[in-house]
């Protein structure tokens, strides 16, 4: 019985492609662990970052939170669930992963802070060519932003 059990879990392959190890004990493989809690650890890291981000406006807030619940949702898809009903962050994050749609009001925010961020890169930079590749990328970004669909008025 624990032979065929064995050789069941030797065939299963996961969705990121690698074969786990044997597991000698409990039920799961020590890798499958490990790459779990390695996304419970970028997901910390991303939603850390931005929620220090909401107090500091260095980096942008929603940017981070959507890259920790990408994470969480490849590890821990309970924090991943609620990230997406928590009350200030949650409808944001849930417009974005359901439907793609950016608010009005967030594209305004999101491209205002790459100006500025440009302004300030410009600032410090001078003119040289590494500034007109770092402003052509935050220019392309914007235009990202601009052209993704807003939701409907309700």
């Amino acid at each position: 019985m624990a032979s065929a059990s064995l050789s069941t879990q030797r065939a299963v392959r996961r969705p990121h492609g690698i074969r786990p190890a044997v597991a000698r004990m409990g039920g799961r493989d020590w890798g499958e662990r490990a790459l779990q809690q390695t996304w419970r650890s970028l997901g910390a890291l991303f939603f850390g970052i931005g929620v220090i981000n909401a107090f500091l406006p260095v980096m942008p807030t929603t940017v981070f939170l959507l890259l920790g619940l990408w994470a969480y949702g490849k590890g821990d898809p309970r924090m991943r669930n609620r990230l997406l009903a928590h009350p200030r962050f949650g409808p944001t994050l849930r417009l974005w992963v359901e439907k793609r749609q950016i608010s009005r009001k967030g594209k305004l925010a999101a491209i205002a802070g790459i100006a500025g961020s440009a302004a300030v890169t410009a600032v410090m930079l001078g003119p040289r060519p590494l500034l007109w590749g770092i402003v052509g990328g935050l220019a392309v970004l914007s235009l990202y932003l601009a052209t993704r669909a807003e939701p409907e008025a309700a």
